[in-house]
C-alpha cells in the first residue's frame, strides 16, 4: 500500500477504554496497510508504554496515522504534548 497517502486522526477520551480502543484501531490500520503480525504487536506495545508513562485519568488523547511518501507516522498526543511518535517504512 506504499503508493497511497492517507491521514487518519481521532480523539479518544480516557474513560477506561483507551487501551482496548487504541489497540484495536492500531491493529486494524496496520494490518490494512500490510504490516506483519509481529510488527503490529511491537508497535502496539510501544504505544501503550508511551501512554502509560504520561497517563492522566481525565485526559483526551489524539491519535494520528499518516501515510506519506512510503512512510507511516503514528503520533499519540495528550493535550499539546506528544506521548508517542514513531515512523516506519510502509511494507
Amino acid at each position: 500500500m506504499s503508493d497511497h497517502d492517507f491521514l487518519f486522526t481521532l480523539r479518544i477520551p480516557e474513560n477506561g477504554r483507551l487501551d482496548a480502543m487504541l489497540s484495536d484501531l492500531t491493529t486494524t490500520v496496520l494490518r490494512h496497510v500490510g504490516y506483519a503480525a509481529g510488527d503490529i504487536a511491537t508497535l502496539v506495545g510501544e504505544i501503550r508504554a508511551g501512554i502509560e508513562e504520561h497517563r492522566s485519568a481525565s485526559a483526551e488523547y489524539g491519535v494520528q496515522f499518516r501515510a506519506h511518501a512510503g512512510e507511516l507516522e503514528i503520533i499519540v498526543s495528550q493535550g499539546d504534548r506528544h506521548v508517542f511518535r514513531a515512523a516506519r517504512r510502509l511494507p
